[in-house]
């Protein structure tokens, strides 16, 4: 009996320790040649989208992991928008891209999700006729997540123009506290008309798709006291603008949360797949989670 206990304690010892060094494995550039290099990996643009008052750099250090020479795209002014495209990804490409102009601090005060949105699109009309692709991988973080689920109900062709996404620590039903006397504050209100609209047009057009192209990702920060009940309403301590796991994770929060943190879930009700992890807002943006659901991406 003590030997059988010893050899469950051993190999539980064994196992966690396979699971940890897979998702170490993440951080490791040449887990993602060999990823590429399977046949089953679509070679479609990956595009990094960042949240509010964010920058192209925030993923950074993501997306050097997976291809060292990735790729910018932003708006010079509100219609211009310039790249640094070298025609040398041709084959897979990875993409980081901002929906605002250089004129940010004014934008966020002035302007609104669905011009973001717009943008979006321009920008990935012109990604998929510099690199000859039909459709895109999006990866978005925060506030990019509900700008990128807007663009792709704005038409049919949107929709068809993605692959799947993902979208990380999103506020994906809004933000209790957003003050809402702007633009894209007043977007990211619970129950605000735009979210509404996205909401009715995701479900209409995800009912003709084959599979499920969305991805969702949410955090809880079990660091933080206020947190320890696991309730809707614990969060990712974003500050101001915190998203609660049932705004990141909408229908499944609490299924994700019994199947486990760190446990992905794949192919449910909603979602292609779902996952919570133990991190903050930030945390989320070089997170072996994040990277397990690119990896779903890819496939």
């Amino acid at each position: 009996m003590y030997r059988i206990i010893i050899l469950i304690i051993c190999l539980s010892i064994i196992l966690n320790s396979s699971l940890a060094w897979a998702e170490e494995g993440y951080f490791r550039k040449d887990t993602w040649q060999s990823i590429y290099n399977k046949e089953e990996i679509v070679d479609y643009p990956v595009i990094f989208i960042h949240g509010i008052g964010g920058k192209i750099d925030f993923w950074k250090q993501s997306m050097k992991t997976i291809k060292d020479n990735y790729y910018k795209m932003k708006f010079k002014d509100r219609d211009t928008i310039i790249h640094d495209f070298d025609r040398q990804g041709r084959g897979y490409s990875v993409w980081g891209i901002s929906y605002y102009s250089n004129q940010v601090a004014e934008e966020i005060l002035l302007s609104d999700l669905d011009l973001y949105a717009w943008r979006v699109k321009k920008m990935i009309a012109e990604i998929k006729r510099l690199t000859g692709k039909d459709k895109v991988i999006i990866i978005a973080h925060s506030m990019g997540g509900v700008v990128a689920r807007r663009y792709m109900t704005l038409d049919q062709e949107s929709w068809n123009s993605v692959y799947k996404i993902l979208t990380v620590g999103t506020p994906n039903q809004g933000v209790s506290t957003s003050i809402g006397i702007v633009g894209q504050l007043e977007d990211l209100k619970e129950d605000s008309k735009l979210l509404n609209l996205l909401t009715n047009r995701w479900e209409e057009l995800s009912k003709h798709s084959s599979y499920q192209k969305w991805g969702v990702i949410g955090a809880i920060d079990k660091t933080m006291s206020f947190n320890s009940s696991l309730s809707a309403n614990a969060t990712d301590s974003a500050g101001p603008g915190f998203v609660t796991i049932s705004s990141a994770i909408p229908y499944e929060w609490q299924a994700a949360i019994e199947a486990g943190f760190n446990k992905a879930t794949y192919n449910t009700s909603n979602f292609g797949f779902r996952l919570v992890v133990d991190t903050t807002h930030m945390g989320l943006l070089f997170h072996p989670g994040t990277f397990k659901g690119i990896d779903w991406a890819l496939h």
